[in-house]
């Protein structure tokens, strides 16, 4: 789970580097902090003819012939001051937002680290488009805070502390006053603030269902375009959009009156200050340089305590996508079996037995129930039944993508707690009814990032009846295919998705109606070239077709 807490250690970590960032921060704010002092401090010793430090320090270094001399000096160490603690603070900036970047990457690690193992079931319901809004927005959130905020609350911090020791030594009176009223406008502001947060994750959900169905528009964008209901899916992503639109407005509108009024209070605080400042002077108790160094002091405190409201803005919009993050965190993960034993090793194929298997995606409603079938290890199975009788969910069943409810499933006698499912999965071939494709050339897709020889790729493109096609384009291997494969007919996309699953050469391979695009020619001489390839090997193929029925040894019926 992500908390705050957890990023603070997580930022830890990083310890050497933080220490270092820090002293950099605490040198940056001493060299700065006596800066205001020096110009005020100096009208009370050239102009009102005091005694004083400036110019006792001035003249035992330099000759100073004119009083101008020493406007002149001060001024020249003021901006060297300024432009020295400038470089330390873009050093600081730097140091601390490589552990920043470094925070936010194994932030998005460990989501993408659980992604990897969580459980289909539980993605399929969450939605692709949920996944990427938090992964892209929530953690931009997050990041917002660690880089900007907590990397400046250190330095702002500091010069907080830093100027309220000067003010109180300059005129504890008067400081007392600004250092009260700034935390009442600051304590106001972090009130008002927690209520708007709440708008927030409002804004972040909506954020959310909107690219969830956006995406799922976008990737069924031909179906709907067939169907001419383009006018709809688009008017219900603006009505989406438009909620993004109001829940925005209505936390930018809230969040920006809350810091106003904020700020409106912090300067209400800074005239009675300054009033109060005046009025000492007018009485006696205080010189004019000091109430001018009090006034200079006490302008420069406004920035670290704007800062401070920055900071709790930030937090509480990362603690709502934090949250939020923990959704992805909260989702159960796919079963993980220790892999005791590989039964597909130095064989040339496996047998499979299920036992009483029953499957349910809510854990209420059987898919399957009570299932029980052998299959020999070489044998050829048709699966046949009505639409919903749980052919496509028995085929991700056998490869290991919805883990099994009830029941016990075996390969070569082995069941699959012994044996884990990245080992089924490596051995267990599945071909797509519909595959999916990457907007990327035909290389990428059939190899999915796996090295292969060219040979290699086309005697499988050979195989699936794909090989001249792929020849004849000028591109060849390198042709992109477009979003989905759509530079590409619906056969060339299953023929594409048989090659991509034969150059894996598994133990075993599944057929999910992976002929169902081609004519009746092509799929003939498609099956008539798997057949030297499969011949030893277990095929279960789920179809509809006869020509595909009539080549298995056994039909399976899941609606008796």
């Amino acid at each position: 789970m992500i908390t705050i807490k957890s990023i603070f250690k997580e930022i830890y970590k990083h310890k050497r580097v933080l220490i270092i960032a820090n002293i950099v921060a605490i040198i940056s704010t001493l060299i700065l902090l006596p800066v205001p002092l020096l110009i005020p401090i100096l009208i009370d010793e050239i102009i009102l003819g005091k005694t004083g430090k400036v110019t006792e320090i001035i003249d035992h270094f330099f000759t100073v012939e004119s009083t101008a001399y020493y406007i002149l000096i001060v001024l020249i160490v003021t901006l060297v001051a300024k432009a020295v603690s400038m470089l330390l603070n873009l050093l600081h900036i730097r140091l601390y937002t490589k552990i920043s970047k470094e925070v936010i990457y194994n932030i998005r690690k460990r989501l993408l680290n659980h992604l990897q193992i969580v459980s289909m079931k539980e993605y399929d319901i969450l939605g692709s488009g949920a996944v990427s809004a938090k992964l892209i927005t929530d953690v931009e959130t997050v990041d917002k805070f660690v880089t900007s905020a907590v990397g400046a609350i250190v330095v702002e911090f500091l010069t907080l502390v830093g100027i309220s020791i000067v003010i109180l030594t300059l005129n504890w009176q008067l400081a007392l006053l600004i250092l009260l009223l700034n935390p009442l406008a600051l304590s106001f502001y972090m009130h008002i603030f927690k209520a708007v947060a709440k708008i927030k994750r409002k804004e972040n959900k909506a954020i959310e269902v909107f690219q969830n169905f956006l995406t799922e528009s976008l990737e069924l964008y031909n179906q709907i375009r067939v169907q001419n209901r383009e006018k709809f899916f688009v008017q219900e992503i603006d009505k989406k959009a438009s909620e993004i639109r109001d829940k925005g407005y209505n936390f930018s509108l809230k969040s920006e009156m809350a810091l106003e009024i904020s700020r409106m209070f912090i300067t209400y605080s800074h005239d009675i200050f300054r009033a109060v400042g005046i009025f000492m002077v007018l009485i006696g108790v205080l010189s004019l340089g000091k109430m001018l160094a009090i006034f200079g002091y006490a302008w420069i405190i406004m920035r670290p305590v704007d800062k401070l409201m920055s900071f709790v803005h930030l937090y509480f919009n990362a603690k709502s996508s934090v949250a939020r993050l923990n959704e992805i965190l909260a989702l159960d993960v796919e079963p993980k079996y220790p892999p005791k034993v590989n039964p597909f090793k130095d064989t040339i194929t496996s047998s499979i037995e299920l036992k009483n298997v029953s499957f349910s995606y809510d854990g209420e409603v059987e898919v399957l129930s009570n299932i029980s079938l052998f299959i020999d290890a070489g044998e050829k199975v048709a699966i046949v039944g009505e639409t919903g009788s749980g052919k496509s969910t028995l085929a991700q069943i056998l490869i290991g993508l919805y883990p099994i409810s009830k029941g016990e499933m075996f390969y070569n006698g082995y069941e699959v707690k012994e044996i884990g499912y990245e080992t089924i999965r490596e051995n267990v071939g599945f071909v797509l009814q519909a595959p999916l494709m990457f907007n990327n050339t035909l290389k990428f897709n059939l190899t999915l990032g796996k090295e292969y020889q060219d040979k290699e790729i086309y005697e499988a493109l050979k195989i699936a009846q794909l090989d001249d096609f792929v020849k004849g384009l000028s591109k060849g291997l390198d042709t992109v295919v477009g979003k989905n494969g759509t530079k590409l007919s619906g056969g060339q996309r299953q023929r594409l998705s048989i090659a991509r699953v034969l150059l894996d050469n598994p133990k075993v391979i599944i057929f999910d109606e992976s002929t169902s695009s081609l004519d009746t020619q092509t799929e003939t001489k498609l099956l008539d070239a798997l057949d030297s390839y499969i011949k030893d090997k277990t095929v279960i193929t789920i179809a509809h077709r006869a020509s595909s029925i009539a080549r298995a040894d056994r039909i399976i019926d899941l609606a008796r």
